[in-house]
């Protein structure tokens, strides 16, 4: 009986398939067919990265970066420091490495919500007046402030330079005070997972995915994935991907740190920049081969009847969106290069010219469009990253029925609106009796918008439908209640002009 009982207890459980990602994507037994949409019926495996088993594909994005790498003269994209070539030179190589993986740093975060064209003057001056790590941490922060002043979102800055402090006062390193671990690099403040995967993977050759928002719209696309790429489970689903992908490309574990997953990285981050954009150049893509979206437009164009494989419940996908018929309808005209763009409202007018009612089906849906002479779409000085050169596949020219299809991934979900609220700002001014005049001013808060930047005093109206005279009351009320220690003892004529 015991017995019976301690062989239950140590019964091993039946061994499960294998699955290759974390997110429950398994290698396909056979090849599946394309999804047809709108339907798009289709098991979870099909968003398996064809990628995965095709190395073609991989050495085709990263021959096509390597052309291109230089073409817009990035300040910050420079060639990899290999250990193999410092032997015996290690503390050089050290001075060389941190001083990299802080080029990489800066360039990063400066580089987020702001175009690259805006960025290179500022990096190039920032760089110029802190050229180290250890530069910045003993600048002041009014200094760095100032510096920053004109690129926005000035939290960044102060997140730069206390991350910088942070980075010399604990490190526990002579050669290279950078830590190159990703763990390592996201205890230094204002450094999250993208950019230390960035710093890891550029500067030290780790094997360390990144995921912005170029990267997430490559590969939703190349997986098939309609999903809205902004939201928490289809955010962690993607960095699995991401972080799969790079350790197959880079032979991680086998293999060492090397220049393979700085590259890897950054061609991802180029593709989504330049090509893969909201509006895609798919003709230019080197990887359409493995785009999932892009073989269902084709299919779509072609009105090609798929053999639709019905999986069983439990595999079925259960991240994908349902796809909107309106939204394949009107996709010919609804195709914008700006990311965050979102509809609000569906633009179901479109197509009031027709000469009679078409029927709501899917072989009308990109009929509406003739193929012409091809012509060069004009560059867009608005979107200047998707301008830049790059190297033509030479494969036949996408149908215009396809690219349509393919901007439709990632979903795109309406933009919470954002609040409004009426401040009052008083310009206060303190005479001297000399005749000469000083105005007072505040400093933000240290974070938050517009963070420790210096400004006028400030109150928020708690009623933004307030008349003119609630207002100047309330600024009358604010003033007087403000305490200037000093101005009084020191004989100021202090006067504030309160105007509706």
């Amino acid at each position: 009986m015991s017995k019976g009982k301690a062989l239950t207890a140590r019964a091993k459980p039946k061994p499960k398939p294998k699955v290759a990602l974390s997110t429950g994507f398994s290698r396909p037994t056979s090849p599946l067919p394309t999804a047809l949409p709108p339907s798009r019926v289709h098991a979870s495996a099909y968003h398996y990265p064809l990628m995965l088993d095709d190395e073609s594909a991989i050495k085709e994005l990263l021959r096509w970066f390597e052309s291109i790498e230089e073409a817009r003269n990035m300040p910050w994209r420079k060639k990899w420091l290999d250990p193999a070539a410092f032997v015996g030179k290690e503390e050089e190589f050290g001075k060389l490495l941190e001083k990299r993986a802080y080029e990489v740093w800066v360039s990063e975060v400066m580089l987020q919500q702001t175009r690259v064209s805006t960025v290179i003057p500022y990096f190039n001056n920032w760089i110029s007046k802190w050229p180290t790590v250890q530069a910045l941490a003993e600048a002041s922060h009014d200094d760095v402030l100032s510096v920053w002043k004109g690129l926005g979102y000035y939290s960044r800055a102060t997140r730069l330079h206390e991350g910088a402090k942070a980075v010399v006062t604990n490190s526990g390193s002579n050669i290279c005070k950078v830590p190159s671990s990703v763990k390592a690099l996201q205890e230094i403040p204002g450094i999250g997972r993208y950019t230390a995967g960035a710093v890891s993977s550029i500067a030290f050759g780790e094997a360390e995915p990144v995921l912005d928002g170029n990267v997430a719209r490559v590969l939703s696309r190349q997986l098939g994935l309609y999903i809205d790429a902004k939201d928490k489970k289809s955010t962690d689903v993607l960095w699995d991907v991401a972080d799969q992908l790079i350790k197959n490309v880079a032979g991680f574990p086998e293999k060492g740190s090397s220049v393979v997953p700085g590259q890897w990285n950054q061609a991802l981050m180029e593709l989504g920049s330049t090509i893969c954009t909201p509006k895609p150049k798919c003709g230019e893509c080197p990887i359409r081969a493995t785009c999932r979206v892009y073989a269902e437009g084709e299919s779509l164009a072609r009105k090609k009847a798929v053999p639709t494989a019905i999986p069983d419940i439990e595999d079925a996908c259960s991240l994908c969106h349902q796809l909107d018929t309106e939204d394949l309808a009107t996709a010919p005209d609804d195709v914008s290069d700006d990311e965050d763009s979102a509809v609000e409202e569906k633009p179901t007018k479109r197509r009031k010219t027709a000469p009679k009612k078409q029927a709501n089906t899917l072989s009308n849906y990109f009929t509406s469009i003739t193929p012409s002479k091809p012509k060069t779409a004009p560059s867009d000085p608005e979107n200047e990253d998707s301008a830049a050169p790059s190297t033509k596949n030479p494969q036949p020219t996408p149908s215009a029925k396809v690219i349509p299809y393919c901007a439709l991934f990632p979903k795109k979900v309406p933009k919470k609106a954002v609040p409004e609220q009426d401040a009052l700002v008083c310009i206060i001014e303190a005479r001297r009796p000399n005749g000469k005049s000083e105005f007072l001013i505040e400093q933000r808060p240290a974070k938050g918008l517009l963070a420790s930047l210096w400004q006028f005093p400030q109150s928020t109206l708690p009623d933004t439908k307030s008349d003119s005279a609630t207002r100047k009351a309330a600024a009358q009320a604010f003033v007087a209640g403000l305490e200037i220690p000093g101005v009084h003892d020191a004989g100021y004529d202090v006067g504030a002009k309160v105007s509706s």
